[in-house]
């Protein structure tokens, strides 16, 4: 098995690198998958958390991308990616860029990260935009892939059109079959409900995929009517986020319960946000993956999990596509 190669953004993150570090510690312990990570953020920093974690072994295995330049609240997103190209989240991009790495990992700022990607590494072919996935739970025990889920906040017909092909190729490739099915969020399933957008996109989308089941409202997400729901990122977004507290209301709810509280985690930590970890960015050359900003050290770890099998399988990217360094 190779060895796979990961840049990290280290400064990336509500958290600090100290909870980015103590992630990828979590994640050594436990990978199956070889990795070496390459830690990009302030030199001397880093190494002084290390030593601090007792994670000294890692030091041995590692390499330490030192990054002079950090992203303020006052730089330009739009732009970042060439004003602060020595900054950490900037660099764990490059680096892929150069063959250095198989993938880059980061809980920074999404549209600086979305930049960097795409005009670092470039769009693929017949991606209008990148675009944002992410896998949900449901109820007939099998994920969901939804997209866009931030990246893009107003979306044309074509994009949504562009967003199902890139998620079909991705779930297709991922899951091994080409039979997965796609569906459009809405407001309704009738055929008159929906924006102008929405209603053209279904248009289009019913004589392209044989497997394009029609409109899904929110309800249906998580009963696993499709495999893939496409949306715009705003919507998508807000729609994540609002999943995502499911899982912490129910811990709530349960709280004065203990039994019933361990048999909750037991049974249905798959909802908890934390363990899928990081989202992959589609429609670009490369392979980058966006924690959320507020990570845990646990949620770190796991994004570094999603990582390696999206290298591993070849999903967001082909290996022999990847530039080859020196």
């Amino acid at each position: 098995m190779d060895t796979i190669r990961l840049a990290i953004d280290v400064e990336g993150g509500d958290f600090g690198p100290e909870v980015v570090i103590s992630g990828i510690l979590e994640a050594k312990a436990g990978s199956l998958i070889p990795f070496v990570p390459y830690l990009c953020g302030n030199k001397d920093r880093i190494e002084q958390i290390i030593v601090n974690s007792g994670g000294r072994d890692l030091l041995k295995n590692c390499e330490i991308v030192h990054c002079s330049e950090r992203i303020s609240p006052d730089d330009k997103r739009s732009s970042a990616w060439k004003q602060r190209a020595d900054s950490s989240i900037i660099r764990s991009i490059t680096l892929q860029k150069y063959g250095i790495v198989d993938a880059s990992i980061s809980a920074g700022d999404t549209a600086i990260l979305l930049g960097a990607a795409h005009f670092i590494l470039g769009h693929t072919d017949g991606a209008l935009r990148p675009v944002l996935a992410a896998f949900l739970p449901t109820a007939r025990q099998k994920p969901v892939l939804m997209l866009d889920v931030g990246a893009n906040l107003e979306c044309r017909t074509e994009h949504l059109v562009s967003f199902a092909d890139l998620g079909f190729a991705y779930l297709s490739k991922y899951l091994g079959r080409s039979d997965v099915s796609v569906a459009l969020l809405n407001v309704g399933t009738e055929p008159s409900k929906g924006t102008k957008t929405i209603i053209s996109a279904n248009e289009i989308l019913k004589e392209k995929y044989n497997s394009y089941i029609g409109y899904i409202e929110g309800n249906g997400v998580l009963k696993g009517y499709a495999d893939i729901v496409v949306c715009d990122g705003f919507v998508g977004n807000a729609l994540l986020k609002s999943f995502e507290t499911f899982y912490i209301l129910a811990e709530s709810v349960l709280a004065k319960d203990a039994t019933l509280l361990k048999k909750f985690r037991d049974h249905i930590s798959v909802i908890d946000p934390e363990s899928y970890g990081a989202v992959p960015f589609l429609g670009i050359k490369g392979t980058v993956l966006k924690a959320h900003g507020g990570s845990t050290s646990r949620a770190i770890a796991n994004s570094i999990t999603t990582a390696l099998s999206a290298v591993e399988k070849e999903a967001v990217w082909p290996k022999n596509m990847r530039p080859k360094g020196n």
